[in-house]
């Protein structure tokens, strides 16, 4: 009888233990296939030494979009998205931050700033009109959401089409003479207005303005620093680290020979970021549904992963979490920033896009497509900005609007 009993207890508890394995489902693109499968094997070695009872996958995904989608309809659980897809993510599909990137010394952030040329001494931030301009990529964090929002929101720049989800792109167009912004034609369609955001990049096979560094060699940070050192552009948009990084590998003068343009229109040297940049760039995050029930064994997971396969695993013939070169020799970042240093879980009084990416990001974010903001003019009172629609002002559509009206009005 006692046999009995033990062995029905032994099927109870495995029943139990089956329903209790947490879904660790990550949600990868293509380039990252190879890389996920390696993960997938030491996450499960991991739960195991942490007594956690798992069941864990690659989900294919055809863009991080697709797996923000993926993952609100319960058919993915986890990817690492930018501070960019962060905010969308949460906005508009109620996903959460759980777990943040750390970089070394600079913790979990880092700096948006605006570089320019020592020499070109004429620009400041309120004297861009007109200029050309090199970005990192189309609504990314340091080369476009911080910086055009920013201009954006404190009317620097002023926006052409409130309301319209595409006012960014037409307000830089009407902004700058001339762009490198990587990936616009995801964004938007019209002929004229790709051609001129596109119109300084410099890509290969017929694709101009590709996101890849393979492809477009104006594409991402040291693409855009590229852009601008070599004369293409007045001004590249980059985080912090950018300058020192390219010069270090040679063929781009000193780090002395750019300066930062600071909110105040002044100037500071390299390195003085602290005290010249246009906002803080949240770290990367790893997202998933708020419901998601399994979220403290994942941070879990993730933590201790990091401990044993982060920047403490300096071999690199084994797995190494922040490091993508065994996968790919073009496409870096696989999962997780290369220069990521660790990972950390969010405390959940932080867990929600609002508060993990701090109020002002939200509001450059915001500043994109609302205008909800307030320029100066030139008397010094406060007035709403102009609106208009690819570049005519509003107020004549009104004025034509009304003018029709007339003759109803009379009769």
């Amino acid at each position: 009888m006692a046999k009995i009993l033990f062995a029905l207890l032994t099927v109870i508890v495995m029943q139990f233990s089956c329903s209790a394995a947490i879904s660790f489902r990550w949600c990868i693109t293509a380039a990252e296939k190879m890389k996920c499968a390696d993960f997938i094997k030491y996450v499960k070695m991991t739960a195991q030494e942490a007594n956690i009872s798992i069941t864990a996958s690659c989900v294919g995904g055809t863009s991080y979009d697709d797996c923000v989608t993926k993952i609100s309809k319960g058919q993915a659980d986890l990817v690492t998205l930018d501070g960019g897809k962060v905010f969308e993510a949460g906005k508009s599909k109620n996903l959460v931050p759980i777990v943040s990137e750390k970089y070394g010394k600079y913790g979990v952030k880092y700096y948006a700033v605006a570089v320019v040329k020592k020499s070109n001494q004429e620009l400041e931030l309120n004297s861009l009109k007109g200029k050309k301009s090199c970005h990192t990529a189309a609504r990314r964090t340091a080369g476009w959401r911080v910086p055009i929002g920013y201009m954006l929101r404190n009317g620097i720049m002023p926006a052409v089409a409130c309301g319209n989800d595409k006012n960014d792109f037409l307000s830089v167009a009407e902004f700058f003479k001339e762009s490198c912004v990587p990936g616009v034609e995801k964004y938007i369609m019209e002929p004229r207005l790709i051609s001129k955001l596109c119109a300084l990049c410099q890509g290969t096979n017929n694709v101009q303005c590709s996101t890849s560094p393979s492809m477009n060699k104006y594409a991402s940070y040291h693409g855009s620093f590229k852009c601008m050192a070599e004369n293409r552009g007045d001004v590249a948009f980059v985080k912090h680290t950018t300058v020192e990084e390219v010069v270090g590998l040679g063929g781009y003068g000193k780090a002395s020979d750019y300066q930062y343009l600071c909110k105040d229109n002044s100037r500071k040297e390299i390195g003085q970021h602290e005290q010249c940049h246009l906002g803080f760039n949240p770290a990367h995050a790893v997202v998933t549904r708020e419901d998601n029930p399994n979220i403290d064994s994942i941070i879990t997971i993730l933590e201790k992963m990091s401990e044993q396969f982060g920047s403490n695993q300096t071999n690199a013939t084994q797995f190494q979490l922040f490091n993508s070169q065994k996968y790919s020799m073009s496409s870096g970042n696989l999962m997780f920033k290369d220069s990521a240093t660790e990972l950390v879980g969010i405390p959940m009084e932080k867990r929600s896009y609002v508060k993990f990416l701090g109020e002002d990001y939200v509001k450059d974010s915001e500043a994109l497509t609302s205008c909800s903001t307030m320029e100066k003019s030139t008397k010094g009172t406060t007035e709403p900005t102009t609106s208009s629609v690819g570049g005519a002002p509003f107020v004549s559509f009104l004025l034509v609007s009304l003018s029709a009206l007339l003759p109803m009005i009379s009769i």
